[in-house]
């Protein structure tokens, strides 16, 4: 309530003293049931779905929510690109079933103007240089866990840097809250990325290199003893910020705010990509390569775990004739992350292993948001897997020690009908401290379509069927029915 009462307050304050020149508005409306042969939802219907489908089926849900815009400026006088424009979105999801939920992934304004804008709120977005359609999630910020309040400012897309557009940006920093538990209480999310590119909007080839950085920082907890905290309490001050924002240390060991932990590991749990890209634009095809380094301490921002990270390359062949079947968009993507800089972590000894990725000795539930992996789904919470495989270990992360091939594809058929495939197979190692035994291998799948239906004036159609087929997690088909109907516009 909090942060939603910040947001009314600034709404009223930016809307009430200016005419709204031009608008635009919707609601909507969705009704779906999802049911599975066995108890667990399927990976691919729950997975890099901002946190709205449980892991338990079967499921009714309901989901409403209103989206629009207002321009603050007189486009009469100034041209639309040059207006002040205030939006604002909104979604409830109430879940019926084994897990009774209500939940809100989405309430925000912004404020944007040029290339610039101002948000806050809660907001799904996929972090990184990544396709976020067919993908099988962003290395670091991937859409799969409830979306975390906070506050950013940055550009609105690619922004260039001058006027010959050879040069463009994409950079946001946001300040956010993580959600009290009964382990942590009152810690923070520092976030920023920076995405450059080399090439103009209509140039034939583009080059992409930049960098996301993510850490959860500061906070409380009882449970922590004298190794990890002061107290129980984590640094969390305005002057400890500097330490988070740029990774590094000050004040070393004669600080009686921190522990040895903190000198050693740095300020917080940082996790985050140095990403790479290339799109190329031929005659009858589009090609977009892209690398995701991924980094959970220095030994990865210095390369050392090498071959780590997500590797993606996506084919979207150009519209042509009147086929009644059109590829959209063709994805492969391979995931690795068994290096972690090596087995062994010694600190003293230069660059150290053992990155343990999305665990962190302070923050023990992990690269999490309520129960949901915030990057990557194919590095799993212990609660995700078989009982075999859930290890008696205290850190949440039972498994970030895998590789993974995925394919997806997009397709319009018959002129109205949209089709999304998905394909991924996995071999998952556990972690060095706590290994699977025989590496279990799992294939999990999904088929969907989307079309719109005459009915109640116009809905729209969504049915997926997905399926779990392995070692890692239960056997099972499932599937889910949708119906949306946008019930106001103008």
């Amino acid at each position: 309530m909090k942060h939603l009462s910040t947001i009314i307050l600034l709404t009223s304050i930016i809307y009430s003293p200016i005419h709204a020149q031009t608008s635009n508005h919707q609601a909507y409306i969705e009704v779906g049931g999802l049911v599975s042969s066995a108890d667990r939802t399927p990976f691919w219907l729950r997975a890099n779905q901002f946190g709205v489908v449980p892991y338990s089926s079967p499921v009714g849900t309901l989901r409403v929510g209103v989206a629009g815009s207002v321009s603050l400026t007189d486009t009469m006088r100034k041209s639309a690109a040059r207006a002040w424009v205030l939006s604002y979105a909104a979604e409830a999801v109430g879940n019926a079933g084994k897990e009774n939920q209500l939940l809100a992934p989405e309430y925000y304004v912004k404020l944007s103007h040029r290339q610039i804008q101002f948000i806050i709120g809660r907001r799904k977005e996929v972090i990184g240089l990544v396709d976020t359609t067919l993908s099988s999630g962003s290395y670091s910020w991937s859409g799969n866990a409830l979306p975390i309040p906070k506050v950013q400012f940055g550009t609105k897309g690619f922004a260039p840097l001058g006027r010959r557009q050879w040069l463009a940006i994409n950079a946001f920093i946001a300040h956010g809250w993580f959600a009290n538990t009964d382990y942590m209480q009152h810690s923070f999310l520092h976030q920023k990325s920076v995405i450059f590119r080399v090439g103009k909007p209509s140039s034939p080839v583009r080059l992409y290199a930049g960098i996301n950085h993510n850490v959860q920082w500061g906070g409380h907890s009882d449970y922590l003893d004298y190794h990890y905290a002061v107290n129980g309490q984590l640094p969390g001050e305005l002057r400890d910020f500097p330490n988070v924002f740029l990774a590094i240390r000050t004040d070393g060991l004669n600080n009686p705010r921190i522990t040895s932990f903190d000198y050693v590991n740095l300020y917080g749990n940082h996790v985050g990509s140095i990403d790479f890209g290339a799109e190329l634009r031929l005659a009858s095809v589009n090609l977009m390569f892209y690398h995701q380094h991924s980094y959970d301490d220095a030994s990865g921002m210095f390369f050392k775990n090498v071959p780590d990270g997500l590797s993606g390359l996506r084919i979207r062949p150009l519209r042509s004739g009147s086929s009644g079947f059109h590829v959209d968009d063709f994805l492969v993507e391979f995931l690795t992350t068994l290096s972690q800089s090596g087995a062994i972590f010694a600190p003293w000894n230069g660059l150290s292993g053992n990155d343990n990725y999305f665990n962190n000795e302070q923050y023990k539930e992990g690269w999490a948001y309520k129960n949901h992996i915030l990057g990557t789904p194919f590095i799993t919470l212990r609660q995700d897997s078989k009982p075999e495989y859930q290890t008696a270990t205290s850190l949440t992360v039972n498994n970030n020690r895998l590789q993974m091939a995925h394919i997806g594809l997009r397709a319009t058929v018959a002129h109205r009908m949209t089709l999304m495939a998905k394909l991924s197979y996995s071999q998952n190692l556990g972690t060095y401290a706590e290994p699977f035994a025989g590496s279990p291998k799992q294939l999990s799948s999904i088929v969907q379509i989307g079309m719109p239906l005459s009915w109640l004036g116009g809905l729209s159609l969504t049915a997926s069927v997905a399926a779990d087929i392995g070692e890692l997690y239960t056997n099972t088909v499932g599937g889910y029915v949708g119906l949306r109907k946008t019930v106001w516009r103008r």
